[in-house]
């Protein structure tokens, strides 16, 4: 289960149902990019899949081998649906946002949103928790407990949920030791 880190709310029933939600949305999300890239089930994916090799090098930096590739989707997944927290390598944090924001553009190309609602008896907790903090607050320029839920449900703020520093946004530019040698020397 991808580490969330980020605490919704003050009860941590509801944040676990909130960090369940997400991660539940994002395994699906790339179970069914792998089965597209594949053609055939995820469970019978493996990373010397030709198909699979060529189809899903979209998710990642230019300069990042199809058989690289290939492994650390396969690898996020995995780390995905673990029951153990799991924070991603910086190349899988580079396909899982870029995965997000695939899906989101086809939503926008489709006329879809890209939200889902969480399932009811979740939802049903987490929106009382989220009211009863909002009541008790009393700041007005808190953020309305409905809106607050579109932030959960809508995959647009995924990427602050689930990725845990914006250093893959420069592996278009940079290989992963480059950036850690820059930073181990202080460039940046």
């Amino acid at each position: 289960m991808l580490k969330i880190t980020t605490q919704f709310t003050r009860d941590q029933k509801a944040n676990a149902c909130i960090s369940e939600f997400i991660n539940n949305r994002i395994m699906s999300l790339l179970i069914n990019y792998m089965e597209n890239a594949s053609g055939k089930s995820y469970l019978k994916v493996n990373s010397d899949d030709t198909e699979f090799q060529e189809n899903i090098k979209y998710y990642f930096p230019d300069h990042y081998s199809k058989l690289d590739a290939a492994s650390a989707y396969i690898s996020l997944l995995k780390g995905v649906k673990s029951k153990d927290d799991f924070i991603p390598n910086i190349y899988e944090e580079y396909a899982l946002h870029a995965v997000i924001q695939s899906y989101i553009h086809s939503c926008e190309d489709s006329g879809k949103s890209p939200a889902k609602n969480m399932p009811s008896e979740d939802r049903k907790y987490v929106i009382s928790i989220l009211k009863a903090e909002y009541l008790e607050d009393g700041e007005k320029d808190e953020q309305d407990p409905e809106f607050r839920m579109t932030t959960f449900e809508d995959m647009y703020d995924y990427d602050e949920f689930v990725t845990y520093n914006m250093e893959y946004g420069m592996l278009d530019h940079m290989t992963a030791e480059e950036i850690t040698a820059a930073r181990d020397s202080k460039h940046f």
